[in-house]
């Protein structure tokens, strides 16, 4: 797969790109793409009747990226980390595409994690495209 906006199959809607641009993978659905803000509570003395909420750390769901098709590159990416082989986490976009292929909206995510991985379903008694699903586990997300 190029670095290009242009996407293989008419349905597919987004397009995962990981590291230095290099076009990793496109896919039929992205969940996950959630921020939350912990909050605490703590009892205060002589106040009886509620609690004081303080803010606590940020926390981010798991990205799962479903019924898309995995570049070679992503799958070397993923197996390094099933070797112990990593270098390092690797920092992501994942772009919106709109019917004429251009990015309508961007979301990044940093240092991430394969986590999963589930390779396609084969039959020969299907005539369905042979699909894959990968999560990753990432440390922050922001609109680019």
């Amino acid at each position: 797969m190029s670095g290009n906006s242009s996407v293989p199959f008419g349905s597919f809607g987004f397009k995962v790109l990981v590291s230095a641009g290099e076009g990793m993978a496109c896919f039929q659905e992205v969940s996950g793409l959630s921020a939350q803000l912990n909050v605490e509570d703590v009892v205060e003395g002589g106040r009886n009747n509620t609690t004081r909420k303080l803010i606590g750390v940020a926390s981010y769901s798991n990205i799962t990226l479903k019924r898309g098709l995995c570049s070679d590159s992503m799958f070397k990416w993923i197996k390094s980390y099933i070797e112990g082989n990593f270098k390092e986490r690797l920092c992501g976009t994942i772009q919106l595409l709109g019917d004429d292929g251009k990015v309508v909206k961007q979301f990044k995510f940093k240092n991430g994690i394969p986590v999963k991985w589930d390779g396609p379903s084969l039959s020969v008694s299907s005539d369905a495209i042979a699909t894959e699903s990968l999560e990753i586990a990432h440390e922050g997300l922001e609109l680019a």
